[in-house]
């Protein structure tokens, strides 16, 4: 077994789905360690499918809806799963359910969603490799992202604007930069994501703090909290035990056993 038994990696959507689709994930672990660290799965507050690949039992089509806390889902030895992310604005226009109706659900797909995405499953077997596999689901969302429809433009653009702020921004201003009162863009943002505002930018900074630990920033937690927005180390202990329920030194310990690749807040 290795140091780390978890290996995690993301590729670009293509071009055509870039609008609704975040980033495209593959998950593998082999033997679970004896004892060890359980898997994270880190807030994103996003929607994502996952597929188990053909001729495993079990089912085929899993969802996570959008959160706002980590979770450590059960697995099994050889689990292999390929998976799509999508912008937190896309839920219904993609899935037929609103992310209000998918918030903090996991586990097996709807029938209604399953089915959508049961062509794509088909296409993944469990030997397939990681460039293959980025390849096929690559390939299916070309063949149907078209019909997918555009999302509020207005909600888009107060997502990337908390995105571009690392969650470092007041929504008053996200909603003047929006082109809409707070009140209007925080009810339109709810049905669209399942989120408020303070909610997203809270996860984005989260995880804009974890991905600053993974690439070694210089001066340990105390740097991050000061680089991310955070009043002082204090304050950023007391929102990763928020929204992960660990101090940050207990987090960056699990974050450790996963081998990540080309992994994006």
């Amino acid at each position: 077994m290795t140091d780390t038994p978890f290996r995690y990696a993301e590729s670009r959507p293509p071009a055509e789905a870039a609008v609704w689709v975040l980033s495209l994930w593959r998950f593998e672990v082999d033997a679970l360690p004896q004892g060890g660290p359980p898997y994270t799965v880190w807030p994103d507050g996003c929607v994502s499918i996952a597929l188990v690949p053909r001729g495993i039992p079990g089912p085929g089509v899993l969802i996570t809806g959008p959160r706002v806390t980590a979770m450590r889902p059960p697995l099994r030895p050889q689990t292999r799963l390929w998976g799509i992310r999508f912008w937190p604005d896309v839920a219904r226009a993609v899935l037929g359910l609103g992310a209000p109706e998918l918030r903090d659900r996991v586990g097996p797909a709807p029938a209604a969603i399953a089915a959508r995405f049961a062509s794509l499953r088909d296409r993944l077997t469990p030997a397939l490799a990681g460039p293959a596999g980025f390849a096929s689901l690559s390939s299916w969302l070309r063949e149907h992202c078209a019909a997918w429809a555009a999302p509020d433009s207005q909600v888009r653009h107060a997502v990337r604007n908390i995105v571009a702020a690392r969650g470092e921004v007041s929504m008053p201003e996200v909603a003047r930069a929006a082109a809409l009162s707070l009140r209007q863009l925080q009810r339109r943002f709810a049905a669209a994501t399942g989120l408020t505002l303070r909610e997203w930018a809270r996860v984005r900074r989260l995880r804009e703090s974890l991905a600053q630990h993974m690439t070694g920033a210089d001066g340990g937690w105390s740097a991050v909290a000061a680089s991310t927005g955070f009043a002082d180390h204090a304050h950023l202990t007391r929102e990763f035990v928020a929204l992960t329920g660990l101090p940050p030194s207990a987090a960056a310990k699990l974050l450790s056993a996963t081998r990540h690749e080309h992994v994006q807040p």
